[in-house]
């Protein structure tokens, strides 16, 4: 059994576990504080803070390791009073005949999901249209030039049916009909952010007190909870 003094909460007795947690093992001294002790026993930080915060007030805290015994010593301490963090609510109602209501409110909780909303579809029509293109183009023509010619002989004989040939000729246009490129359409899609306001209604609870007979009734507002 050990006795030491822990600042802030001030003088303890403890044994066992919670002694070897609390005072060290050179000088004796208190350690930092019982919520480091108990959450180096395997207590949580919540657990813990709410424990030292009922040594503070003056309570007593005890602590058993029997883990074979646990419902055993669970019953005795409950018997003579005793209480855990999830049964001091019920403790406390037992000694004060205090009571509690829950008052509550509805609350507006916006949930998104993607919808269709539309589709585009592209697709390409074929047009048919008429296009002139202006070709220049060569032919052959023939050109006839007289001349008189007087006084020279012409040798051989006047055969009927003499004749000559030339050849006639121009250029011909043949139309042909080739695919290009002319634009390139792109389509995707892309993400536009914008507010939207979504409304409802809700409902909360009040708290009414209503008094009969000569009742005085004052209320205390607790401002360390929100």
């Amino acid at each position: 059994m050990t006795f030491g003094v822990i600042p802030v909460i001030g003088p303890i007795l403890a044994v066992g576990p919670l002694a070897a947690a609390l005072i060290s093992a050179a000088g004796g001294a208190a350690a930092a504080g019982l919520t480091g002790a108990l959450i180096g026993l395997g207590l949580s930080e919540d657990d813990a803070s709410h424990y030292e915060g009922e040594v503070k007030s003056g309570r007593y805290l005890v602590t058993v390791h029997s883990p074979s015994r646990y419902q055993d010593a669970h019953s005795i301490l409950h018997s003579t009073g005793a209480y855990n963090r999830e049964t001091a609510a019920t403790a406390r109602t037992a000694m004060t005949g205090e009571q509690k209501v829950q008052v509550r409110e509805e609350e507006l909780h916006a949930r998104k999901q993607p919808v269709q909303t539309g589709e585009v579809r592209v697709r390409k029509d074929v047009i048919t249209e008429n296009k002139t293109l202006e070709v220049p183009v060569t032919r052959e023509e023939v050109v006839i030039e007289r001349h008189p010619v007087s006084g020279r002989t012409a040798p051989g004989e006047i055969r009927a049916g003499e004749e000559i040939r030339i050849p006639v000729r121009e250029e011909e246009v043949h139309v042909e009909k080739t695919n290009v490129v002319k634009e390139e359409v792109t389509v995707g899609k892309r993400k536009v952010q914008e507010t939207e306001h979504v409304g409802g209604t809700v409902r909360k609870e009040k708290v009414r007190v209503e008094t009969e007979g000569n009742v005085d009734v004052r209320e205390k507002t607790d401002r360390s909870k929100k």
